[in-house]
């Protein structure tokens, strides 16, 4: 297992994969091994076949703390899906987008005013803090920087993510792409163990080359998208194509090359 992991930490999925199912075929309730191929299908957005995984380790452990905790996550999932996702007129679905940023800054710009306040109210008492330039400085650092950031993140965030039978459209405040499937020179689930790029995303690579690819961030921890399963699901059923590959795989990387990527 630790040599497993260790080559997963080194970007060798398929050796890793591969060493993992031998581990597998020797001890089949071996249930650490199952866990790690879990979480490899999780990083892999094979949200399907990660679930299988985890049926097969609560048959074997009906009480593993790891597997309580992919039925929690599975059912706050459940929930996030109800509340952040609607049904589209003509079938499909449209899966909203979570301002996950939007809150960070907040929290950082309502900080940054306290600490103006409390800095502005010592200034009486500390000759050092009442410099005028000083005072101007901590505002525009603490009060205006936020809060300017908090204004150009809400009107280029995106609003939501439309799927459908006929295509797909991703949506900001100010800018709607809409491409039908056909239109699409491939819709791809790009995911890497390794480096400043790792972590997952949906790849929308439209077959215009003066089109902007569109990433959208599926990462547990960073992304937008309550319901992301959901979403990878829905695509999958209604383009019929989708795709999964590494961040480092050739003919990736071609159809990439000098092209503008938005990222979400």
């Amino acid at each position: 297992m630790k040599q497993i992991r260790e080559m997963l930490d080194r970007g060798e999925t398929t050796q890793a994969s591969d060493a993992l199912e031998q581990l597998l075929a020797l001890g089949p309730k071996n249930t650490e091994a199952l866990k790690l191929r879990a979480a490899i299908f999780e990083q892999q957005g094979r949200f399907a076949d990660e679930a299988k995984v985890w049926e097969q380790v609560i048959r074997i452990d009906r009480e593993d703390a790891d597997a309580l905790n992919y039925v929690l996550r599975r059912q706050i999932e459940d929930r996030e899906h109800f509340y952040f996702t609607d049904d589209l007129p003509g079938g499909g679905r449209k899966f909203l987008a979570y301002p996950r940023s939007l809150i960070t800054l907040s929290a950082a710009g309502l900080l940054g005013c306290l600490v103006f306040l409390i800095v502005s109210q010592m200034a009486g008492r500390v000759t050092a803090l009442s410099q005028p330039f000083l005072l101007l400085g901590l505002f525009v650092v603490c009060v205006m920087a936020p809060w300017v950031a908090i204004i150009v993140n809400y009107f280029r965030m995106m609003k939501h993510v439309a799927v459908a039978p006929g295509g797909i459209e991703i949506a900001t405040r100010f800018r709607r792409m809409a491409y039908a499937w056909e239109e699409l020179e491939t819709i791809t689930l790009t995911h890497s163990f390794v480096g400043r790029d790792g972590g997952l995303a949906l790849l929308v690579v439209p077959r215009d080359a003066a089109a902007p690819v569109v990433e959208i961030n599926l990462e547990a921890s960073r992304t937008s998208i309550r319901a992301r399963s959901y979403l990878v699901r829905e695509v999958g059923r209604a383009s019929q194509r989708l795709g999964f590959s590494t961040r480092l795989d050739a003919a990736l990387t071609a159809s990439l090359a000098n092209r503008r990527i938005l990222r979400y």
